[in-house]
């Protein structure tokens, strides 16, 4: 019997991003009071460093949103424009960890805004982009919203809300 996991393809312009990510998230998680504690020594190189990091994950959330909003075809169809299954969750990732840089960077009205606008365009996408079911005769119709293609985008974007929020809202020490 075959794994779930197995039969999910990673697209070749996701892994980069994604081992990135873990990295840092990886980071922020076991050493994040040592980068607080750089931050205390050394403010205005750890906000430059965040101001980097941040620009960096927030354009490949944005690439990756950008892609997944784009396309509306069911995956089961033949064609261009067909959705890929790790667009939403590599952009909704990549969104939240630049959240938490943007906030290293003391940003929070930033923190906030990027936050905010890609997880509610994440959240939005089955309503104004929804994914299209084409049968073979050619007519189309959207998918519910409940499907696995439209819930890929809910639950990012719901990740990256929350996080934009609690990011946003914490006091500088």
């Amino acid at each position: 019997m075959e794994s779930v996991l197995a039969r999910i393809k990673i697209p070749p312009e996701a892994v980069v991003p994604i081992l990135i990510g873990g990295t840092a998230l990886f980071i922020l998680l076991f050493a994040g009071s040592k980068l607080a504690d750089w931050k205390a020594r050394a403010p205005d190189a750890a906000s430059r460093f965040g101001l980097v990091v941040a620009g960096l994950f927030t354009s490949v959330a944005v690439f990756f949103l950008l892609g997944g909003l784009t396309n509306q075809i069911d995956p089961n169809n033949e064609g261009t424009g067909q959705i890929n299954f790790t667009d939403a969750p590599t952009a909704g990732f990549m969104a939240a960890v630049a959240c938490a840089f943007w906030r290293m960077a003391n940003q929070r009205l930033v923190t906030l805004l990027i936050g905010l606008g890609i997880g509610v365009l994440m959240i939005a996408k089955p309503f104004v982009w929804p994914v299209m079911r084409i049968w073979e005769t050619g007519q189309a119709y959207p998918r519910d919203t409940t499907d696995p293609e439209h819930l890929m985008f809910w639950g990012p974007g719901v990740v990256v809300v929350i996080v934009a929020l609690i990011a946003a809202a914490k006091k500088p020490r």
